[in-house]
């Protein structure tokens, strides 16, 4: 229908033929036809072999922009694939990328409570620590308590059988100076060993009454005064010897407690070096997790610069391929023209025409 249209119009034109071949001339394509028609012009038989090589020519430009336009319209199909294809992997990155940042609140607070956890399990051996020092603490000064109360107590007891000695020589017919050794050692006994005991008052009341003339005088009354003091030191060993009893369950309370905590450091140690593991775990999948999700943008930027790039490219191509198919209906129009010329209206004015335009 167009080509009908176009050798209409080129009818109703080609009355002007000067004017038309001008328009032919201003045109590269058309000057290069033109100076070929002319050469081949002063060979016999030209117009026929014009008009051949016309359609010839007709035929290798329909055909070079048949190829030409199918050739865009696949670069063009391959434009539209990449962008999809860009689409494609920019979706997966933007969904990739949500999952990625979605798994990382969870993740930090998981880092963060075993980081917690780790601290108040160190915060637990210091005080087991602590505490450690403070029975120790504790049980060095009971021990010195003891200690301390034994010797007293066998002082006590020491001194108390050295007066049953010097109390004898009260019985003696010659007592010599026992009394005043006994005064003495009176106050030597209450001074260095009974001074803190329980059994100071008893002990000083008893060293009183061996010193009291009344009762020396008569040795029933001494005697009786010596089976008190042996009846006093039987106590005393008893006494000495539950204050020993109770120091060994001290001590082994003390020790059990030490065992008690050192076990639970070791326990608490344990612990803290699983917790600190699944603190380094959790913290290299975080890590993980923020690049992951930082790879996935990286991977969109990309895309989206790549998807730019193809627009230009794409768009440059195309609007390339269109100015060459303009140029080339702008041939075929050409080559048109003078086919309708040599088919229809060649003569010798046409002749003349042709080789005198200038090209």
């Amino acid at each position: 229908m167009k080509i009908v249209i176009l050798v209409i119009l080129l009818v109703c034109t080609l009355g002007q033929q000067p004017e038309f071949l001008q328009q032919v001339a201003s045109n590269s394509f058309g000057r290069q036809i033109l100076q070929t028609i002319q050469l081949e012009l002063t060979q016999e038989n030209a117009a026929r072999q014009i008009y051949t090589m016309l359609n010839k020519l007709f035929y290798d430009l329909r055909d070079e922009d048949a190829r030409s336009s199918k050739a865009n319209g696949e670069r063009q199909a391959q434009c539209a694939d990449q962008f999809s294809l860009i689409n494609s992997i920019q979706e997966k990155a933007v969904v990739a990328k949500a999952d990625y940042e979605r798994q990382i609140p969870g993740k930090q607070e998981e880092l963060a409570n075993k980081l917690n956890q780790v601290e108040q399990k160190n915060a637990e051996i210091q005080r087991n620590d602590q505490l450690q020092l403070n029975y120790s603490e504790q049980r060095r000064k009971e021990h010195q308590l003891y200690e301390q109360k034994r010797d007293e107590l066998i002082g006590l007891i020491n001194g108390l059988k050295q007066a049953q000695q010097i109390i004898r020589q009260l019985q003696t017919p010659h007592p010599g100076g026992a009394l005043v050794q006994l005064k003495d050692h009176h106050e030597q006994l209450v001074k260095n060993y009974a001074q803190n005991s329980e059994f100071k008052s008893i002990t000083s009341l008893l060293m009183e009454l061996c010193s009291d003339a009344k009762i020396h005088s008569d040795n029933d009354n001494v005697q009786v005064i010596v089976d008190i003091i042996n009846d006093l030191i039987e106590s005393i060993y008893d006494v000495q010897k539950r204050e020993m009893y109770a120091e060994d369950w001290a001590e082994k309370f003390f020790q059990q407690d030490l065992i008690r905590l050192q076990k639970e450091n070791v326990r608490l140690s344990g612990q803290i070096a699983d917790d600190q593991a699944a603190a380094e775990f959790a913290q290299q999948r975080l890590e993980d997790l923020q690049q992951q999700a930082l790879l996935q943008q990286i991977i969109y930027d990309n895309k989206e610069v790549e998807r730019k790039s193809f627009e230009v490219a794409c768009k440059e191509d195309n609007n390339a391929a269109e100015q060459a198919r303009v140029a080339r209906n702008e041939q075929i129009q050409i080559v048109l023209q003078l086919l309708e010329l040599f088919e229809n209206n060649f003569n010798d004015t046409t002749r003349a025409a042709l080789m005198e335009i200038v090209v």
